[in-house]
């Protein structure tokens, strides 16, 4: 399912910055694989739930494997989101992607790839690597607002500019979704770090 994870995400961001509307659809058909993964994990976890009543390690392992399925779900989700983008923005002349949003993609998937790293390897290490790395995602998105914003405030003030606000807003959910894969990343290491400690670190490892 990671592999499956890493491939959509990957295609995801190609898809968009080459604006191939072909790789975009094959992400939207990678998802129901990713889909089906997901629900028969949640089952195998759970029968192992049931019928052996693991304890201390095991438990938090198996626990662990049901929340971070659903987090690599949602990954999933998120890129399948940015692929839908690229037919709207076909449509857009000269569309290209802006810097600090390649620069985003970029990042989100090396952080993607270490948090698959670190969750396969049981990495506690590489899992606090992806926790302080949250922090580029975030500057990279709040830049990409505040870009958005002034494009959009332009367009105001020249209506004949639809095109360029339909660029901005399509941007601006490119990002959010960009910013939500790194939550879930972020989530998914907190996980790693709590199976191999037993600690609990949500809201806790920004002041660490």
């Amino acid at each position: 399912m990671t592999a499956l994870i890493q491939q959509s995400t990957e295609w995801s961001g190609e898809a968009l910055l080459t604006m191939d509307e072909r790789l975009a659809e094959k992400v939207a058909q990678l998802d129901l694989r990713i889909d089906e993964e997901e629900v028969q994990i949640e089952k195998d976890a759970i029968g192992l739930l049931a019928l052996h009543q693991p304890a201390a390690v095991d438990l938090r392992r198996i626990t662990t494997i049901i929340k971070v399925n659903g987090e690599f779900e949602r990954i999933g989700d998120c890129a399948v989101n940015i692929a839908q983008r690229v037919p709207i923005l076909r449509k857009i002349p000269d569309y290209r992607a802006p810097e600090d949003l390649r620069v985003m993609i970029a990042h989100v998937t090396d952080t993607l790839r270490e948090t698959i790293k670190a969750f396969n390897l049981s990495d506690e290490l590489m899992a606090w690597g992806v926790l302080k790395g949250d922090d580029t995602v975030d500057a990279l998105y709040q830049q990409i607002i505040r870009d958005v914003l002034g494009g959009l405030e332009g367009s105001v003030k020249d209506p004949s500019a639809g095109s360029a606000a339909a660029q901005q807003v399509a941007n601006l959910m490119i990002a959010k979704n960009l910013e939500r894969m790194g939550d879930h990343c972020t989530n998914i290491a907190e996980n790693v770090v709590y199976v191999h400690t037993g600690r609990i670190i949500r809201h806790q490892h920004a002041v660490l």
